[in-house]
């Protein structure tokens, strides 16, 4: 196991102590059985280590008490040697012991000093004994034995020297190893819990201080909060903006944080704050010190600019005990705010669950409801109003479902369209209308049938392939079959759109701009786009009394001029929404070629259409 410095200074002072110890107790019990001048000896020592003791816990340097110690047991041995068999003692192994020792934890200066007064020592005392000093008997030593043994302490100093040199090597390596596999899980960690770009919470953090949270508080409140206009930075300074952006809408949410709250960032420009709470009314202040503190402007080097945010709002526990669940409804909540009205703060309401419920169920049911037949064709027929004979008719799809009943096309198209849905909605729509106008054809009724596209069936770029298809296998001319596209949808990806377009212009397949006047109006596209017809929006239609309010004269004005502007590019013109008489004759006064309308007819089942045309003919 590594340690950090201050551990590893404190491992080394717990094992000093426990050598020391173990020297004083060495000493105590040798003194009961040596001579008596050896007893003075090892009692000396005794009372030396008692010093060393005292040195060791008032002093926070542990070399100076270690050092002292070695001197200590230098002397007592070298006491010890003098007192028995001199140089030939036992006792004169533990020289290099203490070389070792002081290598390995002693100042260089330390270690020398010991070295050379070993060596001198002990060459004093065989140049004694050789001199004849020592008293009988003595051993016997030769000039030899002096040059022997100094060359005996010198290798064992220098090595020593070097494995210390070595294993202070060692020790310091596995210690830079340790500090960076520390310094590692530091960041690992880091990166772990905190957001590597903001600097707040990630998600998993966050979700650890809830539940710490839940388990003190008895109410918390998680809030979602969304920024309604960030990509417009991005794409317009590019992402370094937008990182510096959210970066300084971090800190000044965090800023605003009581103790023991959290700010994290969920992910792209979205933030989840999990806040302690007192009351709605302190609530409701806070959410809007949020809004305030982000609309405030934001100054990036030259360029300045602010952003807004929509929040929601899910309440621990009366809402859910999880942070994830919490989340979840948060942002329910956040989307219904930003759809609702931008800038602004939702708290989630439960009877939403049951919608959410209603319209999954919904999605799956639609998900087979051309297998099960519950999708079927209504026709509203289109009127000449020179004539107010029948002539064009529009497909619509209509949803019968055997678990909801009747669904409005309101709620199950954008259904549709919001599922991926919307394909197979349309090309299940075009076979069934194209099937049904080759049958009233054959009946011997001259009218053609107009289709609505959805942006997704002419963005797929198959378009064509599926129409030629279709009218391949009804027996269906493409004369017709009329197309209906919405203003915005030739405001996309306008090559790939014309291109497709001529296509199936070129075989006879006619097109008709849907609700005309409510989109861009542009007359770029009138004139690159060979449309046949123009469609005006039934919002314009409902009020066209020339001599009332200003706001029908104006609608009147606009839809007269529309019908001008038609006539100009030769395209034949179609009034939506016709409900009255007084508007029919409007229609008629300013020149309308047809009109549609739940006056002149509401959509129809096939089998009323029929009884229609043939009413017609009766006439």
């Amino acid at each position: 196991m590594l340690y950090k410095p201050a551990e590893l200074a404190q491992r080394q002072r717990k094992h000093f102590i426990k050598v020391i110890s173990v020297f004083f107790v060495g000493s105590l019990v040798g003194s009961t059985f040596a001579g008596p001048m050896a007893q003075i000896i090892l009692l000396c020592s005794a009372v030396g280590m008692c010093a060393i003791f005292w040195l060791i816990h008032s002093r926070p340097n542990n070399k100076l008490a270690v050092a002292c110690f070695l001197w200590l047991i230098t002397l007592q041995i070298s006491a010890l040697i003098t007192n028995n068999n001199a140089i030939y003692s036992p006792i004169v192994m533990c020289y290099a012991i203490i070389l070792v020792y002081a290598a390995l934890f002693c100042s260089k200066l330390t270690f020398l000093c010991l070295a050379v007064f070993i060596s001198l020592y002990c060459s004093l005392l065989l140049l004694a004994i050789r001199l004849g000093y020592w008293p009988n008997p003595a051993p016997k030593v030769s000039n030899v034995s002096i040059v022997v043994i100094n060359l005996c302490l010198f290798i064992a100093s220098f090595s020593a020297w070097f494995i210390a040199k070595d294993f202070r090597s060692l020790l310091y390596d596995l210690w830079s190893e340790n500090q960076a596999s520390r310094k590692s899980q530091k960041e690992v960690r880091r990166i772990a819990t905190l957001d590597p770009l903001t600097g707040l919470s990630n998600r998993t953090n966050a979700e650890q201080t809830f539940n710490t949270l839940a388990k003190t508080e008895k109410q918390l409140s998680v809030v979602f909060i969304d920024l309604d206009n960030f990509k417009p930075i991005n794409d317009a300074y590019g992402h370094h903006y937008g990182d510096i952006t959210l970066q300084i809408l971090a800190d000044r949410l965090n800023a605003l944080l009581k103790p023991g709250e959290i700010c994290c960032r969920f992910g792209g420009d979205e933030f989840v704050l999990v806040l302690l709470y007192s009351n709605s009314a302190d609530c409701r202040q806070r959410y809007e010190l949020f809004l305030e503190t982000i609309a405030q402007e934001i100054q990036i080097e030259l360029h300045t600019f602010k952003v807004s945010a929509s929040i929601g709002v899910s309440h621990f526990p009366a809402h859910g005990s999880n942070f994830n669940e919490l989340c979840r409804l948060a942002d329910q909540a956040m989307y219904r705010s930003k759809l609702s009205r931008k800038n602004a703060a939702l708290l989630y309401q439960p009877q939403w669950q049951d919608e959410h419920r209603k319209k999954l169920e919904m999605i799956q049911s639609l998900r087979s409801a051309i297998d099960r037949n519950e999708l079927f064709l209504a026709y509203q027929p289109k009127y000449d109003l020179a004539s107010l004979a029948i002539n064009g008719v529009e497909a619509l799809a209509r949803w019968q479902s055997k678990e909801f009943g009747w669904v409005s096309p309101a709620v199950f198209i954008p259904l549709a369209e919001e599922n991926g849905l919307i394909d197979d909605l349309g090309l299940f729509v075009l076979k069934q209308a194209c099937k049904d106008c080759k049958h009233w054809l054959e009946k011997g009724y001259d009218i053609p049938v107009s289709v609505n596209l959805s942006a997704a069936q002419l963005s797929s770029g198959m378009l064509p392939e599926h129409v030629f298809g279709i009218l391949a296998a009804s027996g269906l001319s493409p004369q017709y079959l009329e197309l209906e596209i919405t203003e915005s949808m030739l405001m996309q990806d306008q090559q790939a759109i014309d291109s497709q377009i001529e296509t199936l212009n070129e075989k006879g397949i006619s097109f008709a701009i849907d609700d005309f006047g409510t989109g861009y109006s542009n007359l770029h596209y009138l004139s690159r786009f060979k449309a046949a017809t123009l469609k005006i929006d039934q919002s314009f239609v409902r009020q066209l009394d020339e001599s009332a309010d200003n706001y029908s004269l104006k609608n009147y004005s606009l839809v007269k001029g529309i019908v001008v502007l038609a006539k100009t590019l030769g395209l034949t013109t179609v009034a939506e929404g016709v409900e009255d008489k007084n508007t029919l004759n409007t229609l008629r006064a300013i020149n309308c070629d047809s009109a549609q309308g739940y006056f002149l007819s509401k959509p129809v089942t096939l089998e009323d259409f029929y009884v229609a045309l043939q009413n017609q003919d009766s006439e």
